[in-house]
């Protein structure tokens, strides 16, 4: 009889309490994370977690580690020649730069003011067969007018663009 009790209370609890597994998904919450990015490669990185791996050729992207795992597949194919692009324009926020080419070459990126007044200026080196793709702020900017130059170290590359800020 008492070891009728005993099953009795044990299969009650056993009713009772919510068995759950542990259950893997693949989004990681971070406080810290870093990011570092160059023309031909980019690396993250949280804290106790890598991307471990990193293979890249033209057509995809393979990274191992929890934080990303899978495959990326880029079907878009670099500009052919040498040259910029800048839009939107207008702009509000932010106004990409976006510079592809063959060989080695440095840029230098100014942003200044309808005066004539430097507000920022970037040099960017790159090389091989580049397609470099840059975000900059221009929140803080007056409304109107603005100037970008973009001026290649051979010469070769030598544009200054109107962008009007709405």
């Amino acid at each position: 009889m008492n070891k009728a009790v005993n099953v009795s209370i044990l299969f009650l609890i056993v009713l009772g309490v919510n068995i759950s597994a542990q259950e893997l998904t693949h989004q990681v919450l971070v406080p810290v994370a870093g990011i570092a990015t160059t023309s031909s490669l980019s690396y993250t990185q949280t804290i106790g977690e890598t991307a471990v791996e990193i293979i890249n050729s033209p057509d995809y992207v393979f990274t191992q580690g929890f934080q990303q795992p899978g495959i990326k597949v880029s079907r878009e194919t670099p500009p052919q020649g040498n040259g910029v692009k800048v839009y939107p324009n207008p702009v509000t926020d932010f106004v990409t730069i976006e510079l592809f080419g063959y060989g080695t070459r440095g840029f230098r990126i100014e942003f200044f003011n309808i005066s004539g007044t430097i507000i920022k200026v970037e040099n960017l080196a790159l090389r091989d067969q580049y397609w470099h793709i840059q975000q900059y702020s221009v929140e803080n900017y007056s409304r109107g007018l603005f100037f970008i130059r973009i001026v290649s170290s051979d010469g070769l590359i030598s544009r200054t663009f109107k962008v009007e800020k709405i």
